[in-house]
């Protein structure tokens, strides 16, 4: 969760000094929803959100070669160019070599650059061209499904990229890997991957906690699951992952959005509602669906 401030600073400053006037009151004013809500299409990148359907899986996700254009950079991460690719497609679900030729082919498609555009000429089912979008280049006509707003977020373009290549073991749908252009980047694409981490893990994603004294940290994500333990106001938490469960009202920010994180001070691990969680950008673009 994030407020609308300019500068980062300035937005932590203010939402810590609103942090003293409001009580921890997650479970109190809460309208359950189903587990499986999302936002709107239009909203961030989500796994559910402007996905592909599996009968687009069979066609093109890019038609050109390299893309040389760019829109409006979009995104805000925590990690630039070749990491950043390693970083979305692990928390997409590619794993092993899969991971390691998805970063090569988005090297080979946009040189990883999450803005980037590259524009087509009439082909077969698009007779007034089409656009090539994003990490992935993404293809507008051929998958109508991923609008532009996920197909320039990082994270909704490789959810995207997962679920065309059939999690990885279905390049056909690039024109890089058919021509074999992102074989030149393998090498650099698997050490962005052992940057990731010993184990695998993308860098850390953090938060600060808002509630005032202390948030419950919940086994899933709502205010009826059991409490797994609690963080104090002001901790720094790691971030995992996020969910959709029970609608909050209060805190700064009321939404359905749950981080699942660990106190680093006691090691419980739990959801906690992310609207008492203050992170630079929206959570939904750094770190991966639960």
């Amino acid at each position: 969760m994030r407020l609308p401030l300019a500068v980062p600073a300035a937005r932590r400053a203010l939402r810590l000094a609103l942090g003293l006037t409001l009580a921890a009151v997650v479970g109190v004013s809460a309208m359950p929803t189903p587990a499986t809500a999302a936002p709107a299409a239009t909203g961030p990148a989500a796994h559910a959100a402007s996905a592909p359907r599996p009968a687009d899986q069979a066609k093109p996700a890019s038609i050109g070669g390299p893309a040389i254009g760019a829109k409006a950079n979009r995104v805000g991460v925590n990690a630039v160019g070749i990491d950043l690719c390693a970083q979305v497609a692990y928390a997409a679900g590619f794993r092993n070599n899969p991971l390691v030729t998805a970063v090569a082919v988005a090297m080979a498609e946009s040189s990883c650059n999450p803005s980037a555009v590259g524009s087509n000429g009439p082909t077969a089912g698009c007779p007034n061209g089409s656009l090539d979008r994003g990490l992935w280049q993404i293809n507008n006509c051929y998958h109508p499904t991923v609008n532009d707003t996920c197909a320039y977020n990082s994270q909704c373009n490789a959810n995207a990229a997962y679920s065309i290549s059939s999690g990885g073991s279905n390049w056909q749908p690039w024109s890089t890997y058919n021509n074999g252009a992102y074989a030149a980047y393998l090498s650099a694409a698997q050490a962005a991957v052992a940057r990731l981490g010993g184990t695998g893990d993308p860098p850390a994603v953090t938060g600060t906690i808002l509630a005032n004294p202390s948030l419950n940290i919940r086994t899933g994500p709502g205010t009826t699951y059991g409490i797994a333990g609690s963080v104090a106001y002001g901790a720094t938490v790691r971030i995992a992952c996020y969910t959709f469960g029970e609608y909050v009202s209060g805190g700064y920010w009321p939404s359905s959005t749950w981080d699942r994180i660990t106190n680093p001070a006691t090691g419980v691990t739990g959801y906690v509602a992310d609207t008492w969680v203050n992170t630079t950008y929206d959570v939904k673009t750094m770190v991966g669906r639960c």
